[in-house]
């Protein structure tokens, strides 16, 4: 059950074919459904905003609305696997309309870099190198991205993503990436024309029922600030500080949230993390499945990292390191 996205390296522990046939099952209905979901949880939130208006039941709907914004690009994440939709080019097409567009970026911008984080994590070549600047040109890890680190430091790294300048840039430099290189257009500028007319047209529609405001604070606050803020969180859970002693177990964490976690930081089962590094062609929705049969088959449940909520693993990510770390470059995502 080879996938193009699988790591260079070979894994330990690999389950046999059989068993992940049925977990790389792509069921189209369990997709689509969670999509509509989000999309219907960011309407019913706005109504109650509208409805209600207060200065505190806004700030607590606009955490809401861009945590739903991440969890929409979460399952375009699939889509990068080519394990949204059974055809290729339906997969980017919806994904891209529904969900990397309006999150500012497109399915093959993000692939460009995502493909080559799976396939070289935690090497010179790991996508999110530069996805994430977790490195400098002469690859030193920058103190951004250094850890474990103080909570305090840790505190205020996250304060300072929600000035809005973060995520301001982020949708400058996604939106036109499109221009900067032929991959990320597919070799096309119909493609450039049609995503440009997808904007066009929503700034019209917008404009025309006037609802310009209640765009900036229903959707670009909530993706500059909060969004901004649970991204980063996410991947330091997801590959910082790790504490396994057994290669290659020490490269990947997986994150098991609690209720309101998975609300607000860590959706749609993003959180095996581990799992879905060996195993890039199972479906997210998959991924609880596949969690438990590797801690039942293989090594993992004893050697690798398993932290049961996301606050214990950013505590992991903030005590005094008991060794050093096995590699330089330990909390790339």
């Amino acid at each position: 059950m080879q996938h193009p996205d699988d790591s260079e390296e070979p894994l330990p522990d690999r389950l046999p074919p059989e068993m992940l046939r049925s977990l790389s099952h792509i069921e189209p209905v369990r997709a689509l459904g969670p999509i509509a979901a989000e999309w219907l949880m960011i309407a019913g939130a706005i109504a109650v905003s509208e409805l209600w208006w207060n200065p505190v039941l806004y700030v607590l709907v606009l955490m809401f609305i861009a945590a739903r914004q991440h969890a929409l690009l979460i399952i375009g994440h699939d889509a990068s696997h080519f394990t949204l939709l059974p055809d290729r080019r339906w997969n980017d097409w919806i994904a891209d309309l529904i969900l990397f567009w309006p999150g500012f970026l497109s399915v093959g911008t993000y692939r460009f870099f995502h493909r080559d984080h799976h396939r070289y994590l935690a090497t010179e070549r790991d996508g999110n190198r530069v996805l994430w600047r977790t490195h400098d040109a002469a690859g030193v890890q920058t103190r951004e991205w250094t850890y474990p680190k103080s909570r305090a430091a840790l505190a205020a790294t996250l304060f300072g993503k929600l000035c809005l300048l973060r995520g301001c840039l982020w949708v400058v430099k996604g939106t036109l990436a499109m221009l900067a290189r032929p991959e990320f257009r597919r070799s096309s500028w119909w493609y450039v024309l049609a995503r440009t007319s997808y904007y066009a047209a929503i700034a019209a529609l917008l404009t025309g029922l006037g609802l310009g405001q209640d765009f900036l604070l229903y959707w670009l606050l909530p993706f500059c600030s909060w969004h901004v803020v649970i991204a980063h969180v996410r991947v330091i859970c997801e590959h910082s500080a790790l504490a396994s002693t057994a290669t290659p177990y020490h490269l990947t964490r997986t994150t098991l949230p609690r209720w309101w976690e998975r609300l607000l930081v860590l959706p749609r089962n993003i959180g095996y993390h581990h799992e879905h590094h060996w195993y890039p062609g199972v479906p997210f929705y998959h991924l609880p499945a596949l969690h438990a049969l590797l801690v039942r088959e293989t090594r993992f449940g004893s050697t690798g990292e398993i932290q049961p909520s996301m606050m214990a693993a950013l505590r992991a990510c903030t005590r005094p390191p008991s060794r050093r770390p096995l590699f330089e470059g330990q909390a790339a995502e």
